[in-house]
């Protein structure tokens, strides 16, 4: 089945330009065939198009296989492949660690590599990666590859001053999650709407988050039952949660000067506000952190989360008796004049990128891999994989909830994949999860992705931290993140970190997130 779907492809040929021919040179392998009126059709559709070359690359440990799934196609169209024995792992937080001395290496030792575009920025000012417009040029096609991109993902994360660095592999954004039982109960929405004076429906303003969150922690804690949970203890992503709300408020994180914008009354109403809503959450609130907000929600005994996408996939295979008792919507926002204003955090995601200093030939070689790897032929069926570790980043992938209740046609079982049953059972599941998605990615928000990324995230992780367990007033908390940032960016030069910081302003103008 997947064979025929890539066989009927038409293949293009653009003749736009004429020409002299590309000039050949051994160096240039594969590309002295391409000639500047023609580009290469895609599939290749020559097994012996890169005469068997096999890629090393490096991955985090949780994305888990997906380069695996697609490499046997791949390796059928154009002989290119990766394996088990050439594949490297680091776990998430040592990325720019385990990554940048091999890229800054005169003779890395990875063909491509697969990072969180938090690095981006640094990784490209280094002169550690190739660009890939020249790549994306050669091949027909690539223009409708773009396009499918969805425009969070494509302006912030794939492209750095004006040039495409990265192919996504995984978009993460935040979603809000709940449990319809709860919010279709006859007698909590009687008491809800006496109460409140307003229908118990899933929340579309903080103000409205919060009352829904009291309700329910008041009305179910007796049964060990809680009206929300959130991150607030990681020193990577705690920051990213509370930043959902000022993002909503139209707050970024400096002026194009480098200022920061943090502190001001709205940012602190929005912190307060957080830590007030916090306090409907389960016993041990003020320092929950990742595995203890997954391991309430699988429990059942929290009623909404705002939570990174696939909460509700791997809450499926995990509890599948609660499977259908899951629904997400849009993460909640402010009301500015007549309409509510909503921001998603798109925290972490991945891309794949070529290191500068390796050979052009295997230079070529990844370019192919990483963008059919990336493509939608095939990246349609891995996001709605259980073993892939990927998450919806395309146009394409909010448009085949039927992908989630199928076998993946990528693959069989093996030791490493050992079902292949799909994920959802019920397609109205699964529509409603790439309906929030989409809903969400198209008002997505992207963390912070010049020099210094992680200083920034943890230096507001830590602060906001310490508010949520009362050692810091949000003021306090606000004016000391906003120091700390003043100190990274004269850490990393004034004008370097203004010229980075450019390509966020750019890419948040373009989308509308700059006032």
């Amino acid at each position: 089945m997947f064979k025929k779907k890539l066989t009927r492809r038409e293949f293009l040929k653009y003749t736009g330009a004429t020409g002299a021919a590309l000039a050949a040179s051994s160096a240039l392998g594969p590309v002295a065939r391409v000639f500047a009126k023609d580009k290469i059709k895609v599939p290749i559709g020559d097994p012996n198009y890169f005469k068997g070359m096999k890629l090393n690359y490096v991955q985090d440990t949780n994305w888990l296989h997906a380069p695996l799934f697609v490499s046997p196609h791949i390796e059928k169209e154009a002989g290119v492949s990766v394996g088990r024995d050439t594949v490297e792992y680091f776990k998430i937080g040592e990325g720019f660690s385990k990554i940048m001395p091999q890229l800054m290496s005169k003779k890395p030792k990875w063909d491509w590599i697969q990072f969180s575009p938090m690095f981006l920025g640094s990784f490209v000012s280094m002169g550690a990666l190739e660009p890939l417009d020249p790549y994306l040029e050669k091949y027909a096609g690539t223009d409708e590859y773009l396009n499918q991109v969805m425009p969070a993902y494509r302006e912030f994360y794939m492209k750095w001053d004006g040039k495409v660095y990265g192919v996504m592999l995984d978009g993460d954004i935040h979603l809000l999650h709940y449990r319809p039982s709860f919010f279709n109960d006859p007698e909590l929405k009687k008491k809800f709407e006496k109460r409140f004076k307003k229908e118990l429906k899933p929340p579309e303003t903080w103000y409205d988050y919060r009352d829904t969150a009291q309700f329910f922690t008041e009305e179910l804690k007796n049964k060990g039952i809680y009206g929300v949970e959130w991150v607030v203890n990681n020193p990577l992503f705690g920051w990213g949660f509370y930043y959902d709300m000022i993002a909503s408020k139209g707050i970024n994180y400096f002026d194009e000067n480098m200022n920061p914008t943090i502190v001001n009354d709205d940012a602190v109403e929005a912190l307060e506000l957080f830590k007030e809503i916090n306090q409907f959450a389960p016993p041990g609130h003020e320092t929950m952190g990742i595995d203890e907000t997954i391991t309430y929600w699988q429990s059942g005994r929290v009623v909404m989360a705002v939570w990174w996408i696939d909460l509700t996939e791997f809450t499926a295979q995990a509890k599948p008796e609660i499977a259908d008792d899951q629904a997400s919507a849009l993460v909640p926002g402010w009301k500015i004049g007549d309409k509510v204003v909503h921001r998603a955090m798109t925290l972490y995601n991945r891309i794949a990128s070529i290191p500068k200093n390796i050979p052009q030939d295997r230079k070529e070689a990844a370019f192919y891999f990483i963008y059919r790897l990336s493509h939608q032929d095939y990246s349609t069926h891995y996001v709605a994989d259980e073993y892939s570790g990927s998450d919806p980043f395309m146009k394409r992938h909010y448009e085949t909830p039927e992908e989630y209740l199928n076998p993946d046609p990528l693959r069989g079982t093996s030791d490493l994949w050992p079902t292949n049953n799909g994920i959802f059972h019920k397609l109205s599941t699964a529509k409603n999860h790439l309906k929030a998605g989409y809903e969400n990615v198209q008002v997505g928000y992207p963390q912070f992705n010049w020099s210094g990324a992680v200083e920034y995230a943890q230096s507001m992780s830590i602060n906001f931290s310490k508010f949520i367990s009362g050692q810091l007033t949000a003021k306090q908390a606000l004016e000391k993140t906003a120091d700390e940032w003043v100190k990274i960016v004269q850490k990393y030069g004034l004008e370097s970190q203004k010229k980075q910081y450019a390509n966020f302003v750019a890419g948040a103008k373009k989308l509308g997130y700059w006032k």
